[in-house]
């Protein structure tokens, strides 16, 4: 039985009864982004692996049914063959009952997710990708209840789609893809190496689930039943000789905790497989030799090696073998306070690992290629300038190191190969300049400031491609941008580079191919230089995922062999699971001598610094201690709301790697969380490669990687986001119930039970939209805090203050009742700190005051409500004698402010508001502040304070309230 992917509602018959048991315990779900947590695959045993044929004549077709639909119609059908056989029908989108089986098909378009939410009449088509073995010039009918047409293969260029049924039915053919992986494991980041007979041996990364989850346990506040067991990584190894891919093998034991592997075929014959291991708390480099059996035999292993012993991650291996047979690994690793690239070579007396990178800034993505000379290219970027540039090494006869790309742009995630003649190519992406600094969606908040001076994480993304011939930076002479904007007319990311038998260039890239409201859902695309021209990008198919996807590429036959991950997804709510899958490349063409042209001189840059004096803001805000109750508290400035391509709606936050690379380094930052919708909508997977990149961040103390995940549920419920204080807690399934305002929402109370059971906390953002609430529930053990602004959106202290949203200009809808003030005034107490959600950076700070710079540090910083909340690099002290913002206490004197504030600008006003009031203002007018308030007309009782800064440039900072209770 083929497997049938359901893309258009609730995801199969497990889901289903998930959402049965929610109804149960819950009653109907309101409406939200997504309210039910995906369904958890069954952990099977696998069983033993058996060898899978490669096809000779295989064929991979996208249909698309239903294209003019005005409500839901059922397309059942079936596919026919005049010769060959049909080897897998995938229904990607076809409504909850969709299925496939043999050559036939059930399913019917469905109304859209637009549809739903604005109630427009949007049909959602049929969407299948059809596998089959047969020839081009075979017949290929669809029969289906809505009309019958034929078409032959070889009519359908690849990449060119064609229409049937008055334009109802749309048929594309792509390169023959088949499926390497089963139902029972995810199978992820796969690497290929070529050996000496021609064979390609690839190993990849598996993922065992944990056991299931019991969701009426957990709503029975059994919350250890989110910890899961059971789960874990391996890394297996399988050969492919051209028609059969071998049943893969165990490269490690089960259960680990691995990233990334890479694979080379040494001179000798040895397999090298290498890979980053979580050991200890720290990430190590590991690596061991398979020596094949001879006729196909049993091979042999060698012993696990541990190459490095370092404090810090060290991962991203990458290997490549020498012109004399010798394995070469680079890697990136954290050395001296940051990440640094390392190198060394295998040889059969390991040297030591050598840095090869040279700046005091954070270096990053290392790739590796060797030539027939005995050169060794690693490239990588760096943030050495303030921006990231690629940089080459050279080892060899010579070993130099030379800049590739060294614009203020965004120049960064290089790929390299070596053709048969020599040349290195290099691939990169191009993004802005002045990346990562001040940037938000709506324009008015940035007031008064007429537009953005920075830019987003992810716009006006790019590829380019060079060539390294002759010692000389050369770029192609064929029009890439013209070639990539023929299909490819938004971001373009991670490219993959690969040269055929006969020298054409193939470059690989990562692309949204959605409308923008399309969800997180990317497909790789591949584009073939002849040496004049690049050809028009075409899709690989089962290539949809997240948009860090790095396909394995070889030469092979006349084409190239890529091996890719694919999870089937329209959208991350609705994937099923990542597989492996196999297509080879090819090209009717030959490929001529490469044209080249001389490389573009580094442009000026076109923007001015954003932040030129940060570099001394950041240093003033790290070497500052708050000496308070015999002890030294350290501000550090983080956030935990940043939103990357699993969870960012549409093309528009980028790579989970660019959302760490903003914290350490355009964000500067002491600390930063993950802040994705439930770690990836509540699929375990996801939430595992959350989990793991959050550690390979971690490198205490230098940057804090903490463990969060955004929770989003609707008004009054409210979204918030929560942190944890260790590995492995699943996110808390969604509810979704209003409840009643006497008596609260029961699902907010379960999440509370839930962070008191892990000992996390949470905090409420948006507050005045209908994601926010009305504050009828606050636990303040496990919500000592609030979000009192975002830099996606608005300023939620109070109708009237600095960037405070309207009716008219809310992102999100207006809920007046979920102002903070609201929440002060009917005596809830949290302190503040703020962050930036979507598309954000660089105005929206959380600034906890630590005694430990650890996570849990931070939560309890947090949890005593020490923080406060900022737009910019203010420093913000507020006190009271011997206590601290935040701080709750008696005084028999009249309460009395200390206020000292840094700012980046000068301080255009200091108010003092005392229960919803403004009590006190003043007027500086220079940067540095030193201020007493003491209120001359209070009566005995208990009244909150707290201060807000607001700067002459604009820039606001508030620090969290204390409560004072004056008992003279």
């Amino acid at each position: 039985m083929s497997r049938a992917r359901v893309r258009s509602g609730v995801a199969g018959l497990t889901t289903l009864l998930v959402f049965v048991l929610v109804l149960a315990v819950w009653g109907p779900p309101e409406r939200g982004e997504s309210n039910q947590q995906a369904a958890q695959p069954p952990r099977r045993v696998r069983a033993e692996g058996k060898p899978i044929p490669m096809p000779a004549n295989l064929i991979s077709l996208e249909v698309a049914l239903g294209l003019k639909d005005k409500q839901p119609t059922a397309w059942d059908g079936q596919v026919q063959l005049s010769q060959g056989k049909v080897i897998e029908i995938d229904v990607l989108r076809g409504g909850p009952n969709a299925k496939a089986e043999g050559n036939r098909f059930t399913a019917r378009s469905v109304l859209g997710k637009e549809a739903k939410k604005k109630k427009k009449e949007v049909v959602d088509p049929i969407l299948l990708r059809v596998t089959l073995d047969a020839p081009a010039a075979a017949t290929v009918t669809l029969e289906t209840k809505q009309g019958k047409f034929a078409f032959k293969p070889a009519d359908l260029p690849v990449g060119s789609p064609r229409t049937f049924l008055d334009e109802q039915a749309r048929v594309e053919r792509q390169d023959g893809a088949i499926r390497l992986t089963g139902r029972d494991t995810e199978d992820d980041f796969p690497v290929l190496a070529r050996d000496r007979d021609g064979a390609a041996w690839l190993a990849y990364v598996e993922y065992q689930p944990g056991r299931p989850m019991v969701l009426e346990r957990v709503y029975a506040r059994e919350f250890d039943e989110l910890v899961p067991t059971g789960h874990g990584d391996q890394i297996r190894l399988t050969r492919f000789d051209g028609k059969v891919w071998q049943p893969a093998i165990d490269v490690t034991e089960p259960g680990l905790d691995v990233w990334r592997p890479t694979v080379a075929v040494d001179g000798q014959g040895r397999v090298v497989v290498a890979w980053a291991q979580q050991v200890d708390h720290d990430w190590e480099i590991f690596y061991r030799r398979y020596t094949p059996g001879k006729d196909g035999g049993k091979g042999q292993w060698s012993e696990v090696v541990r190459l490095t012993r370092s404090p810090g991650s060290d991962f991203h291996v990458v290997a490549a073998t020498d012109a004399n047979g010798v394995v070469w690994l680079a890697w990136q690793g954290w050395r001296n306070a940051n990440f640094e690239i390392l190198l060394t070579a295998l040889d059969d007396k390991p040297r030591e690992p050598r840095v090869i990178s040279t700046s005091k800034a954070n270096d990053w993505s290392p790739a590796i290629a060797a030539d027939a000379k005995g050169n060794v290219y690693v490239a990588w970027d760096t943030y050495d300038k303030g921006n990231y540039d690629v940089m080459l090494h050279q080892t060899g006869k010579e070993t130099k190191t030379i800049p590739v790309a060294a614009s203020a742009r965004f120049e960064a995630r290089p790929h390299l190969v070596c053709d048969a003649a020599g040349r290195l190519w290099i691939a990169y992406e191009e993004g802005d300049e002045q990346w990562g600094k001040d940037f938000a969606t709506a324009q008015f908040q940035r007031v008064p400031l007429a537009k953005n001076p920075g830019f987003a994480l992810y716009i006006n993304r790019t590829v380019k491609v060079k060539c390294l011939a002759d010692g000389k930076l050369m770029q192609p002479a064929g029009d890439l941008e013209k070639a990539l904007a023929t299909r490819l007319n938004a971001n373009k990311s991670v490219p993959r580079l690969a040269v055929d038998p006969s020298g054409g260039l193939w470059l690989l890239v990562r692309h949204h191919p959605l409308p923008s409201g399309a969800g997180e859902v990317w497909n790789s695309f591949a584009l073939r230089y002849d040496g004049k021209r690049w050809t028009e990008p075409r899709r690989l198919p089962g290539s949809e995922n997240l948009m860090d996807n790095r396909p394995a590429l070889v030469p092979f036959a006349e084409g190239i062999l890529a091996v890719y991950s694919g999870d089937g997804r329209q959208r991350t709510q609705n994937r099923d699971q990542d597989d492996l899958f196999a297509a080879i490349l090819s090209f009717s063409g030959t490929a001529q001598a490469p044209e080249l042209i001389a490389d573009s001189p580094v442009p000026a840059a076109q923007l001015p610094p954003v932040h030129p004096n940060e570099a001394a803001e950041v240093a003033r805000l790290r070497n500052y201690r708050v000496e308070i109750g015999g002890k030294k508290l350290r501000p550090l400035r983080g956030e935990f709301h940043r939103h990357t391509e699993y969870t960012s709606h549409r093309d528009g936050d980028g790579l989970l790697e660019d959302a760490w690379r903003y914290g350490l380094d355009a964000g500067a930052l002491d600390w930063m969380g993950d802040g994705d919708h439930d770690n990836g909508f509540g699929h375990e997977y996801m939430w595992w490669l959350i989990q793991k990149y959050t550690d390979l961040m971690h490198n205490p103390p230098h940057f804090i990687a903490a463990y969060t995940y955004e929770r989003s549920v609707v008004y009054p419920n409210g979204h918030r986001n929560v942190i944890l204080p260790r590995r492995g807690i699943r996110p808390l399934p969604r509810g979704d119930l209003t409840g009643t305002p006497e008596k609260g929402t029961p699902d907010t109370k379960l999440l509370y039970a839930y962070l008191k059971h892990f000992g996390g906390i949470c905090a409420s953002h948006t507050s005045a939209t209908n994601m926010g609430t009305d504050w009828r529930d606050n636990d303040p053990v496990v919500e000592p805090i609030v979000e009192i602004y975002q830099g996606h959106r608005h300023n939620y202290e109070e109708p009237n203050a600095p960037r405070a949203p309207t009716a008219a200009t809310q992102i999100g809808g207006f809920e007046p009742a979920g102002f903070v003030w609201n929440a002060l005034n009917k005596g809830i107490r949290f302190g503040f700190q703020s962050s930036s959600d979507h598309i954000s950076t660089h105005m929206s700070y959380a600034v906890p005051l630590v005694e430990e710079v650890s996570r849990q540090g931070i939560i309890d910083a947090f949890k005593k409500r020490h923080t406060y909340a900022a737009t910019d690099n203010i420093l913000l002290e507020v006190r009271s004698g011997d206590h601290l913002m935040g701080d709750a206490f008696e005084t028999k004197q009249r309460p009395t402010l200390q206020i000292k504030v840094h700012g980046t600008a000068p301080v255009a006003k200091v108010h003092v508001i005392r229960e919803g009031k403004y009590v006190y203002t003043a007027e500086p007018k220079k940067a540095e502040v030193e201020l007493r308030y003491t209120d001359a007309e209070v009566k005995p009782g208990t009244y909150y304070y707290y201060v807000r800064v607001e700067q002459a440039d604009g820039n606001l900072a508030w620090g969290s309230p204390m409560w004072i209770t004056y008992k003279p």
